[in-house]
């Protein structure tokens, strides 16, 4: 019976291997091992790669100071961040969440082994993230180090442990999310906020790795000493992954006897758990004066209400408005070392800091691609949208605006953060304000247009159109084809025409095509949206 729950589990995690996201249909075994080999792949070359460029700018300086186990107490930190990360949220999902949970229970099934299937569904996701980190870091410590065949058992087995540990921290945080979602009004929310935080929090350590580094080895005494007083059983992972038995037999029972723990209480609370439906508290109904609203303006909330409901949409299609207003915070801070340093380059044109401050904030507003997946996004539900005594262009154009509002803002405040530290003429200035505008407006126009002529309406996962659509990587290598015309023609005629020149010709150039694609949505693309 468990093998049985287990494979059905497993089929369902990792269903996008064997059914097909737009049609519904199961795949061919080919094109499942296919997937899975592809996905493994990506995940070991991406990610791995990632993690093992961060283990070798540690391993060798801290083992040079015999700091061994600082290293692997470390990577063994990293693994259980990345673990517990790609897992909490399907947690919550698959083990109380779960959509069958009532079908589950009605049938003549021991609830010990519905929840083992549900906990291996959760392990195998979790071991999954948590070993595209330590196994670089077992490989790098092993080609740097060369230890005995005996440390490298016990890094493996540490590994084990390891996933263990992301599978009952897992099971906690899941819970803990799935409260917090509950007093949330939208769940999309809770994710997002929690992603964007694992996202700002990996960068800051990354890009500050160096500097922590070299305080660790300065201080090597003091932090070796802090670590074995207040973090004790981070300290004895480190030393059972460089061979230390004692250790290593610590953090097993430790790790054994905290999983029973867990499992106890899972097993004695999952039926009251799964069978409670938590909900918002009631609020009392206070009777207020409703505004009437114009069409335009009523459309436009439904799309930003689509668009917070989704948090795969908000992650996927929105990152650029964070990452605009980081950057112009980033700018007002150190911009002037930045410019102060490319001024004294060599062979550089005049007007190289205003043409790159232009083409900086088109590529982080490349980075929203709002209406690439709109139009698919409605789904089999469009035709709610269309039964509205509304025109088609309304509907096209509340998406537009949507993308423009969210963009052209944060590129502004960009752009103006630039304009502080570039410090432009007037005609300069003005150019660095426009030629963005244009762009942002240029590339609303072109994901629109790219989703009417490629669109996937019978989708079953949000993710197979934010993700996986064909139509929203063609708008996405678009916008950025674009710009790299805009820096091969610079490179070409910015010497011949100067820098200002070739700003107003990038202008009228942007302004043209923008004026075209729109032409084209308006006839063209009203008539291919009302044929969906």
């Amino acid at each position: 019976m468990i093998k049985i729950l287990m494979k059905k589990q497993l089929k369902q995690l990792f269903s996008g291997f064997f059914v097909d996201r737009k049609t519904g249909k199961s795949k061919s075994k080919g094109a499942a091992v296919f997937g899975i080999v592809i996905y493994i792949a990506l995940i070991l070359g991406c990610m791995g790669s990632m993690f093992g460029s961060v283990a070798y700018s540690m391993c060798a300086q801290l083992c040079a100071v015999g700091l061994d186990w600082m290293y692997m107490a470390m990577m063994a930190m990293m693994s259980l961040a990345i673990g517990i990360f790609g897992s909490v949220f399907n947690t919550y999902a698959s083990l109380y969440q779960a959509k069958d949970n009532d079908l589950m229970l009605s049938l003549p099934i021991p609830v010990r082994a519905i929840l083992f299937s549900r906990l291996a569904g959760v392990y195998v996701m979790g071991a999954i993230f948590a070993a595209t980190a330590m196994v670089p870091g077992i490989i790098v410590y092993g080609i740097v180090v060369h230890p005995g065949i005996g440390a490298v058992i016990s890094a493996v087995i540490v590994m084990i442990l390891l996933t263990f540990v992301v599978l009952v921290l897992s099971c906690i945080l899941g819970w803990v999310v799935g409260k917090i979602g509950n007093k949330t009004k939208n769940k999309s929310y809770v994710t997002v906020i929690l992603s964007l935080a694992f996202i700002v929090g990996y960068y800051a350590v990354y890009m500050n790795a160096n500097k922590m580094l070299t305080n660790i080895l300065a201080n090597s005494e003091m932090y070796s000493a802090k670590i074995k007083g207040a973090v004790y059983p981070l300290y004895s992972i480190g030393c059972a992954a460089t061979g230390n038995i004692m250790q290593l037999a610590f953090a097993a029972v430790g790790t054994l006897v905290v999983s029973l723990a867990v499992w106890i209480v899972l097993e004695r609370s999952f039926i009251g758990i799964v069978t409670t439906k938590t909900g918002h508290a009631a609020k009392k109904l206070v009777a207020k004066r409703s505004r009437a609203k114009n069409q335009e303006m009523a459309l436009l909330i439904r799309e930003f209400r689509r668009l917070a409901s989704s948090a795969i949409y908000m992650l996927n299609c929105s990152l650029g408005t964070l990452l605009m207003l980081i950057l112009a915070v980033i700018c007002l801070v150190k911009g002037h070392s930045v410019t102060d340093m490319i001024s004294k380059m060599p062979g550089l044109p005049d007007g190289i800091l205003v043409f790159g401050a232009c083409i900086a904030v088109c590529a982080a507003a490349s980075m929203n691609d709002l209406t690439a997946p709109s139009v698919s996004l409605e789904g089999k539900t469009l035709w709610i949208v269309r039964s509205l005594p509304v025109t088609s262009w309304q509907i096209l154009r509340a998406k537009i605006r949507m993308h423009v509002i969210l963009t052209m803002v944060p590129a502004m405040v960009l752009d103006v953060a630039l304009m502080a530290v570039v410090k432009p003429s007037l005609t300069n200035g003005v150019m660095m304000l426009l030629i963005p505008c244009l762009y942002v407006c240029l590339t609303a126009y072109i994901g629109l247009a790219v989703n009417l002529k490629m669109p996937k309406l019978d989708w079953t996962s949000e993710a197979a159109v934010v993700k996986q659509s064909m139509g929203v990587l063609v708008a996405l290598l678009s916008n950025f084809v674009y710009i790299i015309v805009l820096v091969a023609g610079y490179v070409a005629l910015g010497s011949l025409t100067g820098s200002t020149l070739y700003l107003i010709i990038s202008a009228v150039l942007t302004a043209v095509i923008a004026a075209l694609f729109r032409i084209w949505l308006k006839k063209r693309g009203v008539q291919v949206f009302e044929a969906l």
